[in-house]
């Protein structure tokens, strides 16, 4: 027994006083390796070797390209175009169409005739002629033949006043001095073939997929230094340097 500051200790006392300092100092020691852990990183420098990549088997990529790219197309292409439009259709030449009449015309009109008809004939003369032979009328029978030749002027005006009937089928030229104005709705369908190169140019990133047939290859790495935290670092024995 051991007397400290006039206080009796036992080596019980001892004995637990000893453990209580070392779980202390291993939950001090253990809060500690928690916090480097976590926080603090090691710092590798590698020297320049070989290395031996392994690449994935498809890696997707976002490529920019600043040519334009050559495409050859040679297809048949359908086609679609819908019109809906308003069209005046001007007519200039002379359009023939039949024409068939079936009418009664009125006719009122006042014809003149001037004319001069010309006689020269024998006229057969078989007739009784009244006259008086000093004062004494007689009847005197006159039976012959007479000669006739003069000019017989003729000036008078025939009033015409009646329904002529007309019928009838015949060609007409007929030319429209306004153009016709028509409505277009319809579908033209048709099949455009395409022969050609063509340039285009891509303005936007495009989508591609990378294969590589060999996923391992070698790559030569530089002088470097690496900044790796402890939490991703891993213990095992240290390989012997080759010579």
């Amino acid at each position: 027994m051991l007397a400290v500051y006039g206080h009796v200790v036992t080596w019980r006392h001892l004995v637990i006083t000893a453990v209580l300092l070392l779980l202390l100092m291993a939950a001090l020691a253990a809060g500690v390796a928690w916090w480097a852990w976590h926080n603090l990183a090691a710092s590798v420098v590698l020297r320049e070797q070989q290395a031996l990549v392994r690449l994935p088997e498809q890696l997707s990529v976002q490529a920019s390209l600043t040519r334009k790219v050559m495409v050859q197309v040679d297809q048949v292409l359908p086609v679609r175009v819908p019109i809906q439009q308003d069209i005046s259709v001007p007519l200039t030449d002379p359009i023939p169409v039949q024409v068939s009449i079936d009418t009664v015309v009125p006719v009122n009109l006042s014809v003149p005739v001037r004319h001069v008809f010309k006689l020269d004939q024998v006229i057969d003369v078989d007739s009784t002629v009244r006259t008086r032979v000093l004062g004494i009328p007689l009847s005197l029978p006159v039976k012959g033949q007479v000669p006739v030749r003069a000019d017989v002027p003729i000036d008078i005006v025939v009033p015409v006043k009646q329904d002529l009937p007309v019928a009838l089928t015949t060609q007409a030229q007929v030319r429209i001095t306004e153009p016709l104005r028509t409505r277009i709705d319809t579908v033209i369908e048709a099949k455009v073939p395409i022969r050609e190169s063509l340039a285009l140019p891509i303005s936007e990133p495009v989508s591609a997929r990378l294969t590589f047939p060999q996923r391992q290859v070698e790559a030569g790495l530089d002088l470097m230094a690496l900044t790796v935290p402890f939490e991703s670092v891993s213990l095992g024995l240290r390989r012997p340097t080759q010579p």
